[in-house]
């Protein structure tokens, strides 16, 4: 496995944005201040898909699909 540890553009309140968008979606991750969110798979727990679904989740908070 591994620890992603990102760091979104324009600080707190984008960051903490993509977090909640995140956790809206169910993908668990960890969010340490002042502006990181931490995602680790595991893959004896997580799947392809599993990855593939964060990837599309953050495309969609990046193009303004926060529905």
């Amino acid at each position: 496995g591994a620890q992603l540890s990102l760091r979104v553009h324009g600080g707190r309140v984008r960051g903490r944005s993509l977090f909640e968008h995140l956790l809206a979606r169910d993908i668990i991750g960890d969010w340490r201040e002042p502006d990181i969110i931490r995602i680790t798979p595991a893959p004896l727990y997580n799947r392809h898909i599993d990855v593939l679904r964060l990837v599309l989740a953050i495309e969609d908070w990046r193009e303004g699909r926060h529905g």
